[in-house]
């Protein structure tokens, strides 16, 4: 969704605009030391895209936003976007498995602790309203 001010700008603006904000975004990285987000080796455009508030397609599009991505890339040795390698491996198809069912698996741990401590402040509730004989409201 467009802002007030990007609806007076023209397509030009807005493409410079997005390649600053940008720039300003990598440049705050190297200051804290980080690197471009990446995935297997490569420069992850959709997390830059949204780490920065530009524009996904902007990033794959404006040659300006292009460049100073890949120039970021190359600094920290990565791969520049769209490149591919050979098509998946089975090997590749089962660490992918691997990886979402331990981030399932995670996520499912933590719903378990949130639960056990909603369970914990219940039963302690519950105990509350068994010794006094009161309704508590919790």
């Amino acid at each position: 969704m467009k802002t007030s001010e990007e609806a007076r700008m023209n397509g030009k603006q807005i493409g410079d605009d997005y390649a600053r904000t940008l720039a300003r975004y990598l440049e705050a990285l190297r200051a804290e030391g980080k690197g471009v987000p990446s995935r297997d080796g490569k420069v992850s455009a959709k997390a830059v895209a949204l780490a920065s508030g530009v524009d996904l397609q902007s990033i794959y599009k404006n040659i300006k936003c292009r460049a100073i991505l890949e120039a970021a890339a190359q600094e920290l040795g990565l791969a520049p976007m769209g490149t591919r390698e050979a098509g998946p491996t089975k090997d590749d198809a089962k660490d992918r498995r691997i990886q979402t069912l331990e981030t399932r698996n995670a996520a499912l741990q933590a719903e378990v602790e949130g639960l056990r401590q909603k369970l914990r402040r219940y039963q302690h509730i519950e105990q509350h309203m068994v010794e006094t004989g009161r309704r508590v409201i919790p």
